[in-house]
């Protein structure tokens, strides 16, 4: 594996020492032509996200992976899908679960053994999306624009039970007390995108959040012995931090120059 990966270095290596590197201004002119080329995107992106509303009653502190596809016209509109998976073991509310331990606290295993259950939570997010590149530091920065971005969809979030080993939690009855909600989402974000000359340092840091009206979608709850009905507004504020792979409809004539 070790050799594999050294061949691979020194080639990607070669590969730079033997692009022309050009002047400033020319690195302008090329990172402006950029901007004006229709464009497809593909986003790796991470979310550190803090809840807001009904949402800060069921969960604390969450991650989030996601991946999004833009088209990016000559006009620097963006037209686009984003989604995203939510994770995190920070986890209030769930003290309903006592109901299955004994007088002592204690909760049993099928093979009588006393055990500990964790919680986490479980989410995902789909948004359809348009969003407006701005360039406004063409004089120093012209690689660097303004990200102005909302979005429409859905927002999904659940508990998530670890107990192995024990009928109360098998799969057949965590559809009682799960707590699976979702429903509408509202998204809008403001960020900071760079498109460098060399694409594979291409990212975006925003600021994004969402408002989702999510109702409790299982018929039943055990812990309260009837349906819930009530309608919730959840709210999300995320630090968003991509890493964007162009794949540009550019003349194959051009040759691709690197910082």
């Amino acid at each position: 594996m070790k050799p594999l990966f050294l061949f691979f270095s020194l080639f990607l290596f070669a590969a730079l020492l033997g692009q022309t590197v050009p002047n400033k201004s020319d690195a302008n002119k090329l990172v402006n032509a950029r901007y004006q080329q229709p464009t497809w995107l593909i986003n790796l992106s991470y979310k550190a996200a803090i809840p807001s509303g009904s949402l800060a009653l069921r969960y604390g502190f969450m991650n989030g992976t996601g991946l999004d596809f833009y088209y990016k016209s000559k006009n620097n509109f963006l037209w686009g899908l984003n989604t995203c998976l939510f994770f995190g073991s920070n986890v209030n509310g769930i003290d309903y679960i006592n109901i299955f331990k004994d007088a002592n606290g204690y909760l049993f295993a099928n093979d009588g053994n006393p055990l500990n259950i964790t919680a986490s939570m479980r989410g995902s997010q789909l948004l359809g999306v348009v969003g407006k590149l701005i360039p406004g530091f063409h004089q120093k920065k012209p690689q660097l624009s303004i990200l102005l971005e909302c979005g429409v969809g859905f927002l999904q979030h659940k508990y998530l039970f670890n107990a192995p080993n024990t009928l109360q939690f098998s799969k057949e009855y965590l559809k009682g007390y799960d707590r699976l909600s979702n429903g509408l989402a509202l998204t809008q974000e403001i960020g900071l995108c760079n498109f460098g000359l060399n694409r594979l340092i291409n990212f975006n840091i925003g600021i994004e959040v969402t408002e989702a009206f999510t109702r409790n979608r299982r018929y039943y709850d055990y812990a309260t012995g009837g349906t819930d009905t009530k309608s919730y507004a959840d709210i999300l504020y995320s630090l968003k931090c991509s890493w964007l792979l162009p794949i540009s409809s550019q003349d194959k004539k051009q040759p691709l120059y690197f910082k």
